[in-house]
């Protein structure tokens, strides 16, 4: 299967932009260029094992590039790369996915690559039905298929699931827990699991209370002293060091600025048309690497932020004392007023 290698399927490097978006939510979700990096080069390994037909290679190096750095494009191939290992149902529902993210953006060679895929799996798709026996009367019962919770609403409804062995389980509050396991066909098999009343269990054992004995009566403390006041005035200055780092971080945040309006200038250039030209190639590293130095000018930003706030919210206090004045009367032969001591 080799329609999943076209060039047009190329992931895309627009998550640097994302990442950018996200540091500007908080610095601690942020995407650094080092993802960015790693997706790239596995989705590039993933695409040399899948043209040589090692999907179980493939598909897992496909997942990761896509946990790293999501792309529509990368979800395609990872989709056409289950497809290929005989997971149709996680395909279908991976090509799905990328279906709606393609018609958000408007990209036409993937919308019709989406449909195509979709139309070929939908009729062989295997399902499984999960249902309750008409006595089963538990407004509290769980379903789980595969350790996934299962709601009620999605009993009796034929849900698409892959080949192979599939564990069903129920649980109750005061019952005991029951589970079967199905084996499912490769293409078009139909199958369903009926789950029966389950069976009382036993009492639960209610542990003793253990009463702790009251504490032993504490002395009473001695009243506080009292301290006579001090005139003591504290300030905190503003370091140099917090004007630098703001000044650094404005510098990054200016750079940074302007990086990203060009990533998505040539983006868009990219997306519209450039995918298309005989230097695609190159255009696509340049627009990989414009938006690895977006993201990493943003991630000095943030850090910047942080570090210019770490100086401020922690510059020392600086402490003034200073006394009140005492004021006296005097008086003598040639004149009658008030001294004051202390210092001001």
């Amino acid at each position: 299967m080799t329609s999943f290698h076209n060039p047009w399927l190329h992931r895309s490097a627009g998550a640097a932009f994302g990442g950018v978006l996200l540091l500007l939510a908080g610095a601690a979700g942020a995407q650094s260029a080092t993802e960015v990096s790693l997706a790239e080069t596995l989705y590039r390994q993933a695409r040399e094992l899948s043209a040589a037909g090692k999907y179980d290679e493939a598909c897992p190096k496909f997942a990761e590039s896509l946990r790293l750095d999501p792309a529509t494009g990368t979800l395609l191939n990872l989709a056409a790369c289950h497809e290929a290992q005989g997971k149709l149902a996680t395909a279908f529902f991976e090509f799905s996915d990328a279906l709606t993210e393609s018609k958000r953006n408007r990209w036409q060679s993937r919308i019709k690559f989406a449909e195509e895929h979709l139309a070929a799996l939908e009729p062989k798709l295997s399902r499984l039905t999960l249902g309750l026996a008409p006595e089963v009367n538990e407004p509290e019962l769980t379903v789980a298929l595969d350790g996934v919770g299962i709601g009620r609403a999605a009993l009796g409804v034929p849900t698409p699931v892959d080949p192979g062995k599939h564990v069903v389980e129920a649980r109750a509050p005061g019952k005991k827990s029951w589970s079967t396991s199905v084996e499912i066909g490769a293409v078009a098999d139909a199958q369903t699991v009926t789950i029966p009343p389950l069976e009382a269990g036993p009492a639960p054992v209610v542990a003793p209370v253990a009463v702790a004995p009251p504490p032993p009566a504490q002395p009473a403390a001695p009243p506080p002293q009292s301290t006579p006041p001090r005139d003591v005035a504290t300030e905190r200055p503003v370091p140099t060091s917090v004007y630098v780092a703001g000044g650094v971080t404005i510098a990054l945040a200016a750079a940074a600025s302007i990086t990203g309006a060009m990533y998505l200038d040539r983006r868009s250039d990219y997306q519209n048309t450039g995918h298309l030209a005989s230097d695609a190639e190159h255009q696509h590293d340049s627009l990989r690497t414009l938006g690895i130095v977006n993201a990493a000018l943003w991630i000095g930003t943030a850090g910047g932020a942080a570090l210019t706030g770490y100086f401020y919210f922690t510059r020392p206090p600086v402490k003034a004392a200073s006394y009140a004045p005492r004021w006296s009367g005097f008086a003598s032969r040639d004149a009658v007023g008030l001294s004051a001591t202390g210092a001001f």
